[in-house]
């Protein structure tokens, strides 16, 4: 008795995917490389013959002239476009993958941070289990700014101990905690679709018109023709794979399917430099920064900032090929302060509480002011000023 060959379904390699475009005729191969172009290359052969095969836009009509002019300058002009091109789309998918990284750490310090938070309302203050439970299931509706204004009145005038509003103001730094986590949750779920949804998009048919030199008409033609010649050849492969290895291979979409399994490449990280918009300078962002890593910066103006570095900065003046750069820039910064600040539990347990602890009234007392005495001038610095001043117009004095 003979088993039947079971339905499997075995992505393809990005090494046979690559194999399989190599093997492709020369049009097809580079028109394939085009729309993959955030993945692959094209070779210098492919761009000799993207040269040779545009037409002269002198003579649109008729034969074309047997010599190219200025072969290397179109060479050259391919390959910037290439490299254009190629450039904007790997920022458009870094952007997205490096708020995933952030916000993943993010995501982890706050869950720490919650733990600190918990010990220390368990341990320190006896909090039941019950409470922190209701705490944590009314936090998205709670307002902690008329909370804190009122427990520092009733601190003021002592209606309650210290102890107490210790208690109470940690209880509500927690709920502003699992406010935070909700959030990261949620900007960490669209980032990956984001991500996602970036690397399933093939380069644009007038995209690939612009690189090639070709009139649109004629690349729908050689698209077609390109696609299926490449999804035919991918089957026979993947037919041939699964006769060795005695499954059946299932009927999917070859050519979103190449996307996903190049999509699983890490993205190359871009080379970008400080451009003003999100702040005036670079001191200003990574201070900033670093109140938005460690946590510090107030939840009014947090969620703010995170859509100043993280969105699509577009400008007529820029232009689309810079849009992503800004945000780029930041996210890098950001992910190399997390990267540099890895607090242990028992750091976090002290900074919860020197941040609810209540204020002393030592602390509000305004600093000795020490008398300042006027500053004299020197005979050259009195000259100075008396030069500027001019001479005085006994006419208006009279």
């Amino acid at each position: 008795m003979t088993l039947p060959a079971t339905l499997t379904h075995s992505a393809p390699t990005p090494e046979l995917i690559e194999s399989v475009i190599e093997a492709l005729p020369v049009q097809s191969r580079i028109m394939v490389r085009l729309l993959l172009l955030q993945y692959l290359e094209p070779a210098e052969d492919d761009i000799q013959f993207i040269v040779e095969d545009q037409p002269d836009s002198r003579f649109m009509a008729g034969d074309q002239p047997q010599v190219k002019k200025s072969l290397v300058a179109a060479i050259r002009e391919v390959n910037e476009r290439i490299a254009q091109y190629s450039g904007f789309l790997r920022q458009k998918r870094e952007r997205p993958w490096l708020q995933v990284e952030c916000l993943k750490k993010q995501v982890a310090l706050t869950d720490l941070t919650i733990r600190a938070a918990e010990g220390l309302l368990t341990s320190k203050f006896h909090v039941d289990r019950s409470e922190l439970k209701e705490r944590k299931q009314s936090a998205v509706s709670a307002i902690p700014r008329p909370e804190i204004r009122r427990l520092e009145r009733a601190l003021e005038q002592e209606e309650i101990a210290e102890d107490a509003f210790h208690r109470d103001r940690l209880l509500i730094e927690y709920q502003t905690l699992v406010r935070r986590r909700e959030r990261q949750r949620r900007r960490l779920k669209n980032a990956e679709q984001e991500h996602e949804l970036s690397g399933l998009a093939p380069l644009q048919d007038h995209e690939v018109a612009h690189i090639w030199g070709i009139p649109l008409g004629s690349l729908s033609a050689r698209k077609v023709k390109a696609l299926t010649q490449y999804i035919t050849a991918l089957q026979n492969r993947l037919e041939q794979e699964s006769a060795t290895t005695g499954t059946e291979q299932a009927h999917t979409d070859l050519w979103r399917e190449t996307l996903r399994v190049l999509a699983r490449k890490p993205s190359q990280r871009s080379i970008v430099t400080f451009i003003p918009g999100i702040e005036r300078t670079e001191e200003a962002l990574i201070e900033k920064l670093k109140t938005f890593a460690d946590g510090t910066m107030p939840e009014a103006a947090e969620s703010g900032f995170w859509q100043l570095i993280t969105r699509i900065h577009d400008s007529e003046h820029s232009g689309p090929w810079h849009s992503h750069a800004r945000a780029i820039f930041a996210l890098q910064r950001l992910f190399a302060i997390q990267s540099d600040s890895e607090p242990t539990l028992d750091e976090l347990e002290e900074d919860l509480l020197k941040a609810t602890r209540p204020k002393s009234k030592d602390d509000a007392l305004p600093a000795e002011q020490t008398d300042e005495q006027p500053v004299e001038l020197s005979e050259q610095a009195l000259g100075v000023l008396n030069a500027l001043a001019g001479e005085i117009d006994d006419k208006r004095t009279t």
